[in-house]
């Protein structure tokens, strides 16, 4: 079999299925269309302000146009949309900060992004990582300042894998403020939730660099994006950019951002606040239907809701078997336990309670195929 062939059987397979994984969303045509154009196979570099490519007219035209909607959808003064991941943004944004190369950042354990720890980030970039103090999913605001007083990190690193609520933002500046530490908030999982207004509207007005990846919550293709509203901060940032973290960045990819930033502009206020209005009455009905939910997260504020471990043993799955058991009912979620509402948000699915029923009822080993084959049939993408 080729791989044409596979790729034509993916989308098939892909367009038949129910997906809520908390990482993943829907490209518009639009935007498909840009990733497919002859920008695919062409360079734009501009170095001391001159594009040393011919032919480039229209991508810096482009690339004008998707900075300028960027900083009017957040509000910021300065963007860079350019690095290739989420991963890459968060390598600038430390490398433009580092001094004492130490960091504080949200412990896996605790839902953070392992990238921070573990001889990751930290062994590249060569900075230590202290965790920040926590109780579940939820910052303990006195230990953190305590921690801080004693480490005085170059940063203290906001956002997270697992993540389900907004943070103290106004008093988290106070402390950065008071022992001279940077702010930086990895957005990665809620950055269209927060360029739509649903979530963490003040992320921009506290942090120092915001920053995060443009596929999850938000329209855009896999991809990378920093924000900050100063400007020497951008200086480091622009520094720490090509030759050093990336050269080429695709453009396509950066077409086609750049039309997911336009949606955004469009339909983000709409499509934010139904994704966390659904996210909560999931949350609601499945912490009633059997306690599918871990216990203290049914107030989630996200696009994600964090499956209950014990629940789904005592019905004989644990989170990898148990997303097996979906995706053979043609349902989509990860193997660690989140469930996300952003792409069936997008799908113009709002039946939150026939959703839980259909969790609930496979984790029974019910057969759900028709419901769930008639929520499919109706599916019909909006937002563009």
């Amino acid at each position: 079999m080729s791989v044409l062939d596979l790729i034509m059987r993916h989308n098939a397979y892909r367009n038949s299925v129910i997906n809520m994984q908390a990482s993943e969303n829907m490209l518009s045509p639009n935007v498909k269309l840009a990733m497919s154009s002859d920008l695919g196979s062409r360079y734009s570099l501009e170095i001391n302000g001159d594009n040393i490519y011919g032919g480039t007219r229209y991508m810096e035209e482009i690339y004008t146009e998707t900075h300028e909607n960027i900083k009017k959808l957040f509000k910021s003064e300065y963007a860079e949309a350019r690095p290739l991941s989420g991963h890459i943004a968060a390598e600038i944004s430390i490398l433009s900060i580092l001094n004492k190369r130490k960091i504080m950042a949200i412990p896996e354990d605790n839902g953070g992004y392992p990238g921070y720890f573990g001889g990751n980030l930290d062994r590249i970039l060569n900075f230590k990582s202290v965790p920040v103090p926590m109780e579940g999913y939820k910052i303990n605001y006195d230990g953190l300042e305590n921690v801080a007083s004693s480490e005085k990190p170059d940063a203290i690193i906001l956002g997270q894998s697992v993540f389900i609520r907004h943070y103290d933002l106004k008093r988290i500046r106070e402390i950065c403020d008071k022992y001279e530490i940077k702010l930086l908030y990895d957005a990665s999982h809620v950055l269209g939730l927060i360029a739509g207004g649903a979530f963490q509207d003040d992320a921009m007005k506290y942090s120092d660099i915001l920053y995060g990846s443009t596929h999850k919550t938000f329209f855009g293709p896999q991809g990378g994006i920093i924000m900050t509203n100063d400007n020497k901060l951008f200086d480091k940032i622009e520094e720490n950019s090509i030759f050093k973290t990336f050269d080429n960045f695709n453009l396509s990819r950066f077409a086609g951002l750049s039309i997911a930033v336009e949606e955004m502009l469009k339909f983000g206020q709409e499509y934010a606040g139904n994704v966390v209005k659904n996210t909560r009455n999931l949350a609601h009905s499945m912490a009633k239907n059997g306690n599918m939910i871990q216990p203290g997260t049914e107030d989630t504020e996200t696009h994600q809701i964090i499956l209950n471990e014990n629940y789904l043993k005592t019905h004989g799955f644990n989170f990898i078997t148990f997303s097996e058991e979906m995706e053979k009912s043609k349902i989509i979620i990860d193997r660690v336990g989140r469930v996300g509402t952003q792409e069936i948000t997008r799908y113009n699915i709002s039946c939150m309670d026939l959703i839980s029923d259909i969790f609930y009822g496979i984790s029974n080993k019910l057969n759900m195929s028709n419901e769930i084959n008639n929520i499919i049939d109706k599916m019909s993408l909006k937002y563009w």
